[in-house]
This record gives structure tokens, sequence and C-alpha cells, in this order.
């Protein structure tokens, strides 16, 4: 049995025309095509009191900054959040000065970044905004392929019987 939310008919996400395989490139090849800008995302390591991810506006291009020592589904989440901030048309602070973004990617100054990271206009709605439309993106990108079993060794299946009932997953 396969499992799939169904996309909503009125979901910015179906106006978005992905492929029927959706990978991070072609979120963002759409995502770029709607908003008229190339988007590049640049994984990099992050001091742990800033966000696991950011976008960078500039003049020509965007570019999506997302924590290389995140685990996969975190990167991947981060991603398609970002992605719905610019799918909404939310703005952050454009970056156009060389300096600055020579500044701000190889070493991350903390100074530097929390600048670029002053999100003036980002407010409740916006980022309300940004999870659902980013889990919906998400959720094309990560699809629930099913029901997954695995064997579980003899000793331990008691103890997998009683997890099952305590959550009221056994018939």
């Amino acid at each position: 049995m396969r499992w799939a939310r169904p996309r909503r008919r009125g979901s910015l996400a179906a106006g978005l025309s992905l492929p029927k395989r959706v990978t991070p490139d072609a979120l963002c090849d759409a995502v770029s095509a709607r908003v008229g800008k190339p988007i590049h995302r640049l994984y990099v390591a992050m001091p742990p009191e800033l966000p696991s991810g950011w976008v960078a506006v500039r003049a020509t291009s965007l570019s999506i900054i997302i924590d290389a020592a995140a685990p996969r589904w975190l990167r991947d989440m981060v991603l398609c959040h970002e992605l719905a901030h610019l799918v909404h048309g939310h703005h952050l602070l454009e970056l156009d000065d060389p300096e600055a973004m020579r500044r701000l990617l190889p070493s991350l100054d903390p100074a530097a970044v929390r600048g670029v990271l002053a999100r003036t206009c980002f407010e409740g709605a916006a980022e309300r905004e940004a999870e659902e439309l980013g889990t919906e993106l998400f959720e094309l990108l990560n699809p629930w392929r099913g029901e997954q079993r695995w064997d579980v060794p003899e000793g331990a299946a008691g103890v997998i019987d009683r997890i099952e009932r305590a959550l009221g997953d056994q018939e």
C-alpha cells in the first residue's frame, strides 16, 4: 500500500509545475523560474547560535545558505522553508556588497551574519506561511514510501509488542 498526501488544489506548490519525482534541484529550478532569479544552495558549517539556514538576496541571484552539519532531513526541511519564503514573496535584506559576502561565507563571522539575518519584515504570519508551504514542499521532496517492516530479533519481540500496545498500534 502506498500513501501520499494529496496536493491541495489551491496550493502554491501545485502551481510550481514540479516534475513527478521532486528533487532539491527541481524545487530550486521551479522557484527560480517563479521569482526570476537563479537560486544557489550553499552548505556551510555554521555556529550553533545561528539558524540552520537563511537566504542571502543579491541583485541578480539568491543564495540559500544551509548548515552543512545538519542531518539530511533537516537540510531538506530548511531548503523547503526558505524556498517557501521566496514563493510567498517575503523579502530579506539585500546583500550586494562583495566584501560583506566574502566576510560572510568563508568565516561566518557572527556579527556579520546577524546583520544579514535581521529579518525586519518577518512576523508570525510570514513564518506560518513559510512553514505551511515548506512542509508541503518537504512532503513532495520526501514522500512517505508506505509501511516499513524490519526483522526483529526473537529476544526483542516482547519489547516491541509492549511498545506497540502502549502506543495503541496493535489491533
